[in-house]
């Protein structure tokens, strides 16, 4: 899956978004992002916050908003290609 990161371009000085390409690991929803884990966790872990339907990614030791985690267009297209 392709995460999306931020960091600071010092030539440009700006900050650049960065895509990365990893495997994740889809981990319990938790309710809020104040809820998510602050120890125990492993680069790749994912968590949806219920709240927002925001999926958080745990890179670099900190946890990355993905932005809102939307399956219905995924799920749309499974059910048309399973009735056809």
């Amino acid at each position: 899956m392709k995460i999306y990161t931020r960091v600071f371009d010092a030539a440009l000085g700006q900050i650049k978004q960065v895509e990365t390409e990893m495997v994740i690991q889809f981990r319990s929803a938790v309710a809020t992002i104040a809820d998510l884990p602050t120890s125990e966790n492993t680069s790749g872990d994912a968590r949806l916050t219920i709240d927002t339907d925001h999926l958080f990614v745990y890179v670099n030791d900190a946890w990355i908003d993905q932005g809102v985690y939307d399956v219905a267009d995924l799920m749309q297209t499974k059910l048309m290609q399973e009735l056809s």
